[in-house]
Order: structure tokens, then sequence, then C-alpha cells
């Protein structure tokens, strides 16, 4: 059995599977809303609360599979330690206090290892991969099954959050906001202007997206997100926040932050490449990074 633990912006998350036929099992997995871009302090480091926070999560990860025969457990870190200036700080403290090694991945390590997970759900041949999390959002473009260009931009669901938005829920000015920080980094990617119609959707603000878009329109058994469905979403966001939010706390209470603001970065990068349809994957960078240290592709080898 191998386990993975995720150090993401907005979640920890543990993982464990079983390799059988080439195939990953899941077995069982914890998720913790530990929000660690929120104790980024003003010089950029995360604070001794954030580090704190993260050390107690890992802790908690490190006793639950003491009684389970792990063959091998790997833990990355994505733009949590990556976008902070105190990384090896806080490296070492977790070395020191818990004896666990972690990988930082760079930005494009991470759209390689959420695009070779996002493979074990669906084999899109064309498209854009998109990953929003909480402190990034990796974008991936292909063709003919082969990679064209792949990018990180440092703009998450949480961050974002906490720079445009003042109240619970992001006001008409705030979304306009968010809509024209995305715009802006996108307009400095260097790839082709043409329409990419297929979108494959990762991590959990598109994963939350599916969940809300299948409550509310009555659609318990599609993966996919259609352009229209998340404009009607963001519709309802702006015409009655109250209910807005009163069906995101019945659905996912946990993401009352920073739902909305994904869903304007979601809309915003398929607008802008003319996207149709989000196929939503199970799989991402967890399952991706495993497959790719089984198989000998480690650290940023991978390419395909």
């Amino acid at each position: 059995m191998y386990a993975v633990i995720d150090i993401g912006s907005n979640t920890i998350r543990l993982k464990t599977y079983e390799y059988k036929d080439n195939k990953l099992v899941n077995i069982f997995d914890k998720k913790e809303f530990a929000g660690l871009a929120s104790y980024v302090d003003k010089f950029g480091n995360l604070s001794e609360e954030g580090i704190l926070k993260c050390l107690n999560v890992l802790s908690e990860y490190k006793e639950c599979l003491v009684n389970v025969k792990i063959d091998k457990l790997l833990i990355f870190a994505t733009a949590s330690l990556r976008n902070i200036n105190n990384t090896k700080d806080v490296l070492n403290r977790i070395k020191e206090e818990l004896n666990l090694d972690i990988v930082v991945l760079s930005g494009v390590e991470e759209a390689l290892y959420d695009f070779k997970g996002s493979r074990l759900t669906y084999n899109l041949t064309d498209g854009l991969m998109i990953d929003i999390g909480g402190g990034s959002s990796e974008l991936l473009f292909f063709k003919n099954n082969e990679i064209l260009y792949k990018t990180s931009l440092p703009i998450g669901s949480l961050n974002i959050y906490n720079k445009c938005i003042d109240e619970i829920l992001p006001t008409k000015k705030e979304l306009g906001a968010i809509k024209d920080i995305v715009k802006k980094y996108l307009k400095e990617i260097k790839v082709i202007d043409e329409p990419y119609a297929n979108v494959c959707g990762i991590g959990g603000t598109i994963r939350a997206a599916l969940k809300v878009k299948n409550y509310l329109f009555n659609e318990t058994d599609k993966n996919v997100l259609t352009y229209k469905e998340i404009s009607d979403m963001l519709k309802m966001a702006k015409d009655d926040s109250y209910l807005w939010q009163v069906n995101i706390l019945k659905i996912i209470p946990e993401r009352i932050f920073t739902f909305t603001p994904g869903l304007m970065i979601l809309k915003t990068i398929m607008k802008y490449y003319q996207a149709k349809n989000v196929y939503v994957s199970s799989f991402g960078v967890r399952e991706g990074y495993l497959l790719a240290n089984l198989e000998g592709e480690i650290n940023g080898v991978y390419t395909k």
C-alpha cells in the first residue's frame, strides 16, 4: 500500500492506495481544511500559527499511518510552501519535529503530475487542463496527446479571496476585480490564441462546482460542467446572495469563502479560451505524483 500527503494552500490531504494491474485503487483518505494561505504574513512568510497548523495535521496523519502497512509514504507541497519566503525554515521544522521529508513541487511539475493523474479518468486528445487550487491555478494545453504548454498562475480560490473580498461572499464589483486579475495573467501566457473546447477539470474547486451544479439542477449522475451552467451559477450568486449562501452552506459548507471566487476564476479562463465543457476528473496531482514515482519518472522528468 502507498500513502500520499498533499500539503495544499487550502487543504492538507492524506490518501492511501493499492497498485494493482497498473491501476491505482483508493483505500481511504482524510482531508483537513487547514487554509495555510491565510497564515502568510506581510513579509511573505508562513506565520508561526500556520507552521503549527501544518505540523498538527501532519502529526495526526503520521499517527494515523502507524498501524497501517505502508510500502512507501510520499509527501509533497504545492503553492502552500512554494509561494512563501521561509520555505526552507518550514521544511526544517517539519523534519526536526516529525522526521518527515517534504518535496516542494514547482508550478510546472504540479501541472505535469496533474495531467498524468487526470489520464486515469479521461483520455481527451485535445484540450486544456485546469486545476484551481487554493494558492495557484495550473493550466496545461495539449493537442494530439502532446503537451503544448504548461504554466502555473499565482491565483487560487483562497488567496484571491484574501486579496479581493471583504465579506463572506464577493460583491459584483469584487467578482469583476477577480475577473480582471485572472485576465491579466492569461494575457501573459505564451500559447497560440485559439479555442480549446474541452477542459479536463482537476482539484477541489472544480469538483465542488460539479457537486453544486448537480444539486441545483438535479443532475446527480453527470460528471460534466458546461460554460452555461457555470455562468448560471455565478448569476445566482450575483442576483440573490442570501439564497446562494444558503445553498453553499447546504452543499459544501467548508468552501463558503472560497467557492464563489474559485468559480469566477474557472469561468474567466473558460471564456478566454472559448471552452464549452469541463470534464471533471476524480484524479489529479496526488495520483500523478504517485504513478510517476512508481514508474521512475519523479521530480519533473515526466513530460507526457
